[in-house]
């Protein structure tokens, strides 16, 4: 009797094991960040409800929502220097840094490591801005994007460009504030680097094809126009930015560490 008890718990412990519900997409990327940059999670949360503040791209994109942004951060850069004349140029580099900054390297780590692919359409995505004005967390309702999932890894950065990046650029460079290839360039250092970062996960190989097409492709597979060509080159067998940031023209903000003009 004791002999039949134990079998139909194991047959009832194997029935609950074999009908476990697999993760969820969501649940996988959060494992994934939380296992390989556990600190990109403070700035993107996954199927999580957003506060009421938070804004789609079609939101904070309108031009008096985007003024009202940028007054407030230029409120915040000049704060300890109210008499200095404002540069709008600088002000929106920086601006973009923290934005783009924020929200491409977890969107990376997903889109690379991960065999489904997460859907990076822009109304997936709501932003909840600091209180100075500059991004400070996505929100991400999570979605496979299943035409993706047989894509090798450059078409999915590719449309990281496309769908994510190329709505921010233009938005900001519409201003008529800042010509949108320094944007680009803060970018492509950016994505650069963190492919550098990225090198234990994905192997030389792949980061060496990634950088080759990313940056020294003139056009994407579609076709278009490559914004990212040539925005970092070759010095002294490394690549490096192109161009400087403009962030130092900021009061109190102090030149990067590699600037151009050192």
């Amino acid at each position: 009797m004791a002999y039949r008890t134990a079998s139909l718990t194991e047959t009832v412990i194997r029935h609950s094991v074999a009908h476990e519900p697999a993760p969820s997409l969501a649940d996988a990327l959060r494992n994934a960040l939380h296992a390989h940059r556990p600190h990109l999670l403070e700035f993107l949360r996954l199927d999580e409800t957003p506060p009421p503040r938070a804004m789609t791209l079609a939101e904070w994109t309108r031009p008096a929502e985007l003024r009202a942004l940028l007054a407030c951060y230029s409120d915040h850069l000049y704060r300890h220097k109210p008499g200095q004349p404002r540069e709008n140029k600088p002000l929106l580099s920086l601006w973009a840094q923290w934005y783009i900054g924020l929200q491409v390297p977890p969107l990376m780590l997903a889109l690379l490591t991960q065999r489904q692919a997460i859907d990076l359409s822009p109304e997936r995505v709501r932003v909840e801005f600091h209180e100075t004005g500059r991004a400070a967390c996505f929100w991400m309702a999570v979605h496979q994007d299943k035409t993706a999932i047989l894509e090798p890894p450059v078409s999915r950065m590719e449309k990281l460009i496309t769908r994510t990046l190329m709505p921010v650029v233009c938005a900001l460079e519409a201003t008529g504030d800042i010509n949108g290839k320094l944007i680009w360039s803060n970018t492509g250092y950016l994505i650069n680097g963190y492919l550098g970062e990225m090198r234990s996960l994905l192997g030389d190989e792949l980061v060496a094809t990634l950088r080759q097409r990313l940056f020294f492709s003139p056009q994407l597979s579609d076709g278009q126009h490559n914004p990212l060509w040539r925005t970092v080159v070759m010095r002294d067998g490394l690549l490096v930015r192109r161009t400087c940031c403009q962030r130092y023209r900021l009061p109190d903000v102090q030149q990067c560490g590699d600037c151009t003009l050192k």
